[in-house]
């Protein structure tokens, strides 16, 4: 059993594996981006050990996002590799992690942001969570830097400056030099988000792409 993988990791998984090698992959829901994998040399019934943890909260103090979840759960000292998906809904936060964790989870974890919270185990098999949207981008070409700046909404000349900063992930790798982007690929900006690229839709008049991207929440 493994820890929790990023998208790149469990979608490239058995490409290392040989033909007789069983490979179960769950994070907890339909549509999870982090997920975990079981291999094994038998057909099998994976028992995950992970846990799903729910809490209400009240918005008013603050709406959260995914980088309050985190940095909450970063200060305990939680490996990243431990987590799996945060869903943050208008008024709950549902949070995957490894059952070794629950505990420490519901105990430590009283407060994100200026937010009291107080997470209890609940059965997230049944859960489903639409944590994308699809968007289109208008785009001069499939380089990173004119894919950043149309994401991030600003000049390709910043967009340039952000990859030599080292603040764009393309599949969970930081580079630092300009490239081209292919399909299925994730693109992560700093500060701005984590998005898709699923293709080119068609090209205006004007010789520019309109690409579709899914954008998770």
């Amino acid at each position: 059993m493994t820890s929790f993988l990023s998208p790149v990791e469990w979608s490239n998984i058995k490409d290392y594996l040989d033909k007789d090698t069983y490979c179960y992959i769950s994070g907890g829901y339909a549509n999870a981006q982090r997920r975990m994998a079981c291999i094994s040399p038998f057909e099998i019934e994976p028992d995950f050990d992970f846990d799903c943890l729910v809490s209400a909260y009240d918005a008013r103090f603050k709406a959260l996002q995914h980088s309050d979840v985190l940095g909450a759960l970063m200060h305990l000292g939680i490996d990243r590799d431990f987590l799996g998906d945060f869903v943050l809904l208008e008024d709950h936060i549902y949070i995957f992690c490894k059952q070794s964790l629950s505990e420490f989870i519901q105990k430590e974890c009283t407060q994100i942001g200026r937010c009291p919270v107080a997470f209890s185990i609940c059965d997230g098999r049944n859960l489903h969570f639409d944590n994308y949207e699809e968007i289109n981008v208008n785009c001069a070409s499939l380089r990173l830097d004119a894919i950043v700046a149309a994401l991030a909404h600003c000049s390709r000349s910043e967009a340039m400056k952000m990859i030599h900063q080292g603040l764009i992930k393309v599949n969970d790798v930081v580079l630092e030099q300009n490239s081209q982007l292919c399909n299925n690929d994730f693109v992560s900006i700093r500060r701005v988000g984590r998005f898709q690229f699923k293709e080119v839709c068609h090209q205006t008049r004007k010789q520019r792409l309109v690409l579709r991207f899914l954008q998770f929440k």
